[in-house]
């Protein structure tokens, strides 16, 4: 027989448990996230790392009482050092070198520089393109009259009658459609008797006190920023002459032998430099460092810029002694000018040629060479009397 129920029983709702978890997880990343922002202000970083020092839980702090009967906290003394590291030039981009043809110059020595000399220079390349003229040696001189800050300050152009007719004869050279010679002037950067001689704050010092002299002259500071604004003003210059490319000469830092009695750290210490320095100088830092700050003021150049490489370890890698680093020459300068000879110049591209990301290697390594002319596309020939044995 079939219960009967008195009364209906009422249809149960059903419950949805999943909505704890979810509330409980929500109310605990409210909770943290008040907790994170409301204990900030507590927040105490020191040199070990960041900690939280909330109210009632931090140490006491030392106190005095001023001169005012002020109440002054005071803090334990924290040791601090900065650190700066060396530059590091071998993630600089390369720039130069694009759309370059060969140059094949004959060199014009400055001892040599009057107009009727330019002239005969200019008639003989039969088999060559270009003058390479050096238009300031290492004594300094300037073969033109300058207004460069330095060269008006200390006397430092010439006089004389080439002086003030190269800007003419610069544009007769250029006028000359026959011939079309491409003209070149090369300046010794980093070597300079005049400019060492008449101001007392550029030149590179001994710890004796005394300018640095060695068998190539009178060095310069080349960390001395009165130096490489004067290089610049100088090519700035000689491209407003005219010229069709500057070539930076003596780039480098002068190579001085240990005293066999000496120790290593007064070698390191022989040379003194002009300017103070948050890392310890060097001949890397001086070079480099020169070379991509002209580089970077020339960089609306009118015309190309070159250097001069004098280490054949400078083309596989930097040269610590000299300072110089073809690679990072070959990234911001146009061509890079290498006194050679024929039976080493095939040694000297295979050392840089993986270096020569832009234009032909053989248009860019130039070889500086004496008394005869290279089978390349691009060479500079200086003419010499030989020696009688």
């Amino acid at each position: 027989m079939a219960r009967n129920f008195e009364f209906y029983k009422g249809r149960r709702k059903k419950r949805n448990y999943a909505l704890i978890p979810f509330a409980i997880i929500l109310g605990i990343s409210a909770l943290l996230l008040a907790a994170f922002y409301g204990t900030q202000k507590y927040a105490v970083i020191t040199k070990d790392g960041v900690n939280v020092e909330l109210p009632g839980m931090a140490e006491e702090e030392n106190t005095v009482i001023d001169s005012q009967g002020n109440e002054v906290k005071v803090f334990d003394t924290v040791e601090t050092e900065i650190v700066f590291d060396p530059a590091d030039y071998s993630g600089v981009e390369a720039v130069a070198g694009e759309n370059l043809a060969g140059i094949k110059a004959m060199f014009v020595p400055a001892e040599e520089m009057t107009e009727k000399k330019i002239l005969e220079y200019a008639d003989r390349l039969s088999e060559g393109n270009a003058l390479l003229l050096e238009m300031k040696p290492r004594t300094g001189r300037l073969m033109w009259s300058s207004s460069a800050d330095a060269a008006v300050s200390f006397g430092l152009s010439d006089d004389s009658q080439v002086a003030m007719d190269m800007p003419r004869i610069v544009q007769e050279l250029k006028a000359n459609e026959e011939k079309d010679i491409y003209l070149a002037a090369q300046i010794s950067c980093c070597v300079d008797d005049s400019f060492a001689s008449r101001s007392t704050t550029v030149a590179l010092r001994t710890a004796y006190g005394a300018n640095y002299t060695s068998e190539e002259g009178t060095w310069l500071d080349p960390y001395n920023s009165e130096v490489r604004n004067y290089v610049v003003q100088l090519a700035n210059e000689l491209f407003a002459m005219g010229f069709d490319e500057v070539v930076l000469a003596d780039v480098m830092h002068p190579v001085r032998e240990k005293d066999e009695d000496e120790e290593e750290t007064e070698a390191q210490s022989f040379f003194v430099y002009t300017r103070e320095m948050s890392t310890t100088p060097g001949p890397v830092t001086a070079v480099c460092g020169f070379a991509t700050y002209v580089a970077d003021q020339l960089s609306e150049r009118s015309g190309r810029l070159s250097i001069y490489c004098n280490s054949r370890i400078a083309l596989a890698r930097t040269d610590e002694s000299n300072g110089q680093d073809a690679a990072l020459f070959m990234k911001i300068y146009d061509r890079v000018y290498f006194p050679t000879d024929k039976y080493t110049y095939s040694y000297n591209v295979s050392d840089i040629e993986s270096d020569v990301t832009i234009g032909s290697v053989y248009d860019r390594l130039v070889p500086v060479v004496i008394n005869y002319l290279p089978n390349n596309s691009s060479w500079v020939y200086i003419e010499q009397e030989e020696e009688e044995d």
